[in-house]
C-alpha cells in the first residue's frame, strides 16, 4: 500500500469508523424502512470496520523480508498479494472476522428491537410488552447459541486456513472450543 493511498483511504475510513453505526438507525429507517434491507445495511456497516482494521493491521505487519524475497524471486504485484501478503495477513483477518461476528449479533439484536416487524429481537420486545419473561430469556438464549455457533464455525475456518502457519495453535478440539 502506497503512503499517499494509505493516508487518504485510512483517514477516510477512520473518520467513518468514529460514527457509531447504531447512531444512524433513524437515517437507515428513513432510507430503507424497517425491513430486511435496513438490518443488512446496519450489520454491514457494523462489521466492516473491525474487519477493515484487522485486515489493515495484518497487511502492515507482514514480514518485509518475505515481501522483499518474493520480489527478488520475480513475483509481480498480484502473485505477491495472493502468495505472500494475504497468507501473512490471514491471522489478523480471521481475528477481525471473529470480532465482527460478535458485533453482527449485537447490531442485529438492536436493529430487530428498534426497527423490525419480525425476528427474534422483535419477538423479544413483544414478549417484554406482555411481561413474558420466559420468551425474553428464550430470545437471549437463541442469540447466545447462534453467536456460539458462528464463533465455532469461524474457528473451524481458522483451523483450516491457518494449518500451514508455523505459530498457529489450533483451538478447536473434538467439537469444543477453548
Amino acid at each position: 500500500i502506497s503512503r499517499p493511498a494509505e493516508t487518504v483511504f485510512d483517514s477516510s475510513m477512520q473518520m467513518l469508523r468514529n460514527v457509531p453505526h447504531l447512531a444512524i438507525i433513524p437515517l437507515v429507517i428513513l432510507w430503507f424502512g424497517i425491513g430486511e434491507e435496513a438490518k443488512i445495511f446496519l450489520v454491514a456497516i457494523g462489521t466492516a470496520f473491525p474487519l477493515y482494521l484487522n485486515t489493515f493491521h495484518g497487511i502492515r505487519t507482514v514480514d518485509p523480508k518475505l515481501i522483499e524475497m518474493a520480489r527478488v524471486y520475480g513475483l509481480g504485484p498480484v502473485p505477491l498479494f495472493w502468495r505472500v501478503i494475504l497468507p501473512g495477513a490471514m491471522p489478523s483477518i480471521l481475528v477481525g472476522l471473529r470480532f465482527s461476528l460478535g458485533l453482527m449479533w449485537l447490531t442485529l439484536i438492536v436493529a430487530e428491537t428498534i426497527s423490525a416487524s419480525s425476528g427474534i429481537g422483535y419477538m423479544t420486545m413483544n414478549a417484554r410488552e406482555f411481561l413474558q419473561t420466559d420468551v425474553v430469556v428464550l430470545g437471549i438464549l437463541v442469540y447466545a447459541l447462534l453467536g456460539k455457533l458462528a464463533d465455532f464455525i469461524t474457528r473451524l475456518l481458522e483451523a483450516r486456513a491457518l494449518a500451514w502457519h508455523p505459530t498457529y495453535r489450533p483451538t478447536v478440539t473434538r467439537g469444543a472450543t477453548s
